[in-house]
């Protein structure tokens, strides 16, 4: 029993007491299967694969549970480690660990004799807390976001489970930028706190239970809106194959943590009363921040989850971020796996989405370019200028369209552009990949193989003609011509979409019928020969139209009486 005003002297536990010594020494070109095979057999939980390089026994077996026995070793190994003496201090490897590193090498001369690795040892790291940040809110949304806040740590507290704000909010928050939603995980039933939540805020509550998360939509404070607010149970995942939905079940914040994408996405504000603020963030993600880096938590994280390449490339172009050595690297492996029968189409074609809706998107597409990060969706998508040329066009009809008015699917005019110098082959292996079928793939089919419907644009010699060109084909194919067009051609379709299409007669149906066109086919048609003379500059009014009526009548619609004319009566000209 401790003595009051006696003193005790403090342990040290130091290096030694920290590492684990079962680590063996491998040849760099070791396969996957042969090392693992190592460490069974010599009790390894860790080789050491030329200088600076480590790789887990427990990598090396989710690998081979993945049957990628004959990938090289070091493409799962964890690269550039720090290291320290044997005799160092707890403290030494402490402020290693919080500089971010994940794990530590231990050193007696120029042998490795140990490890330490962050996530095993549990060595407590200090809880800064960032909720001043919140504090002084410059507008009523931010007054109102606080208010949610410091509200879901009250409904936690009341039943027993902490709440933490966590992923893109608190990342943006140190950034000092403004999230547009609020993603929440609760240490135990996140369904029955966002149902409780809900009842708090108002708005509406959408539940996906098989998954543990709900949303909440539509909430206010003080008439200000609060966004959109996500709800999840925090959990840890396992992977039956590489980019499969993972395997879900219950576990603490640190795990839920563990899970994720990259270091800046692995940290958590702590909303409970007594704790607001508190910053949680094991993997080093306020450092990697500052260097601007994105660091996926682990060499094989690409390969469980490919979609995080797209998500890569999103942030990177949204944040100025670029992955570092261990990202090109993990990046590396998953184009070495190559194919991926769990990941479906439907996920790779919403990240396709996602990246168009981005500001920054010519950007972000043009980093998977360099990447090659294509060739998940075909093993012989090839990127090249021409790419990177079509997604900078893409980028210029988007504006193009957005001023004007024009709807265009973003993630359509992305295939688009990305597919627009691909082979045919490729283009429909591509299309199968992202699981894009009936009309959407003939629509992007056609769009891609657009150089005979350019060559006519280019051939036609009047308004009228530029428009029954274009006429049949949907705005995505139209796109398509855009961006493969000559300058006067990319002319016409700007000229078709913002006004030739949008043409009608001044006469209606009914009024060329009592002119006496016969009901039936003959109404349309005579409505299109009318369109036709008015595209051309030659309808200036009804009166002008009355009296094209009966002449088409009186030719029996066989031909236009004004495409009899010479070219120079043609007030529209040719564009």
């Amino acid at each position: 029993m401790a003595r009051a005003g006696a003193s005790y002297p403090q342990v040290e536990p130091g290096t030694a007491a920290l590492m684990d010594t079962r680590i063996s020494a491998a040849p760099l070109r070791q396969s996957v299967g042969r090392a693992l095979d190592l460490c069974r057999a010599t009790g390894a939980r860790a080789l050491v694969l030329g200088r600076g390089r480590l790789v887990r026994e427990v990598d090396l077996a989710r690998a081979a549970g993945w049957s990628l026995h004959a990938v090289p070793a070091a493409a799962l190994a964890w690269r550039d480690l720090p290291s320290v003496d044997v005799a160092a201090s707890e403290i030494d490897v402490r402020r290693i660990f919080l500089a971010g590193a994940p794990i530590v090498l231990v050193r007696a001369g120029p042998r490795v004799v140990g490890s330490i690795d962050g996530e095993s040892t549990g060595l407590a790291r200090p809880a800064l807390s960032v909720g001043a940040r919140l504090e002084h809110p410059e507008s009523r949304q931010g007054e109102a976001r606080l208010w949610l806040l410091r509200l879901a740590g009250k409904v936690g507290e009341g039943m027993g489970a902490a709440v933490f704000a966590v992923g893109g909010f608190v990342r943006d928050l140190l950034l000092g930028r403004s999230a547009p939603d609020v993603d929440l995980v609760v240490a135990g039933d996140g369904v029955v706190f966002a149902r409780r939540l809900a009842e708090e805020v108002g708005g509406s509550l959408s539940v996906h239970t098989a998954f543990g998360t709900a949303s909440i939509e539509g909430g206010a404070a003080g008439g200000a809106p609060l966004g959109r607010v996500d709800v999840a149970s925090a959990r840890r995942e396992r992977y039956e194959a590489p980019g499969a939905l993972p395997a879900v079940s219950p576990a603490g914040i640190l795990e839920d943590l563990g899970r994720r994408d990259f270091s800046v996405n692995a940290m958590a504000m702590a909303l409970a009363p007594s704790a607001f603020g508190r910053l949680s963030d094991p993997f080093g993600g306020q450092r990697d921040l500052r260097q601007r880096l994105l660091r996926p938590l682990h060499p094989l994280s690409f390969v469980e989850d490919p979609t995080r390449i797209f998500r890569a490339a999103r942030y990177g172009a949204r944040l100025g971020m670029s992955l570092g050595v261990s990202g090109r690297a993990a990046l590396g492996l998953a184009l070495r796996v190559g194919d991926f029968p769990a990941l479906s189409g439907h996920r790779l074609r919403v990240e396709i989405d996602l990246l168009a809706a981005e500001a920054t998107a010519r950007l972000a597409f043009e980093r998977l370019l360099a990447w090659r990060a294509f060739k998940i969706w075909h093993g012989e998508y090839r990127a090249s200028e021409r790419s990177r040329r079509h997604i900078r066009s893409a980028e210029r009809f988007r504006g193009w369209a957005r001023k004007t008015g024009i709807a265009v699917d973003g993630g359509d005019l992305a295939l688009v552009a990305l597919l627009g110098d691909q082979r045919r082959r490729v283009v429909g292996g591509c299309l199968e990949r992202l699981a894009v079928s009936g009309e959407p793939r003939a629509i992007l089919e056609a769009a891609v193989a657009v150089r005979p419907l350019v060559r006519r644009l280019d051939r036609a010699r009047r308004p009228s003609e530029v428009a029954e060109v274009l006429r049949p084909s949907p705005v995505t194919v139209l796109a398509g011509a855009w961006l493969k067009a000559t300058r006067r051609a990319r002319r016409r379709v700007e000229w078709f979409l913002s006004e030739g299409r949008a043409a009608r007669p001044l006469l209606s149906g009914d009024e060329v019928v009592a002119l006496g066109v016969p009901r039936g086919p003959a109404v349309g048609e005579c409505l299109a020969a009318l369109r036709r003379f008015r595209l051309d500059g030659l309808a200036a009014s009804i009166a002008r139209e009355r009296a094209y009526v009966r002449r088409w009548l009186r030719d029996s619609g066989r031909n236009d009486p004004h495409l009899r004319r010479n070219d120079s009566h043609l007030k529209g000209g040719v564009r």
